[in-house]
């Protein structure tokens, strides 16, 4: 709780840590970073998304977090956003967080990994609901 009221959170269980917050300057800095998200969001342009529907900015998802031996940890439901519209404590995320850059394009059920530092943590894409969608 101390962690919480402080602004600092090294655990994944709250939206405080790092990985739901906007890495903005990072993302547009690293080269490699900023051509994977335009892959992407380029990906979710076409006419193929509306068939499999896949993560897109504005859509509402549930991630869980996959612990060691394939337990299972929090769980997280929040809306991807715009950076200036980012606010994780209200459940919104924005997609140039380290979360929100690995969901962008991914389909119901994925599994997915975020690199933090020397760590990794797994996460599965729970649901998924498109309708506040930016293209819809």
């Amino acid at each position: 709780m101390l962690a919480r009221v402080m602004n600092y959170c090294s655990s994944t269980s709250c939206f405080n840590h790092y990985l739901f917050q906007c890495q903005q300057r990072r993302v547009l800095q690293h080269p490699l970073l900023l051509s994977d998200l335009l892959q992407r969001l380029e990906r979710i342009q076409h006419p193929q998304s509306r068939i499999h529907p896949c993560v897109e900015i504005g859509s509402e998802v549930t991630i869980r977090h996959i612990l060691t031996h394939g337990c299972v940890g929090d769980v997280f439901t929040f809306q991807l956003v715009e950076p200036s519209r980012a606010n994780p404590y209200q459940g919104l995320v924005s997609y140039l967080s380290p979360v929100g850059l690995a969901l962008l394009a991914l389909p119901l059920g994925a599994e997915f990994s975020v690199v933090s530092g020397a760590s990794e943590s797994r996460w599965r894409l729970m649901a998924l609901n498109r309708k506040g969608a930016s293209n819809e």
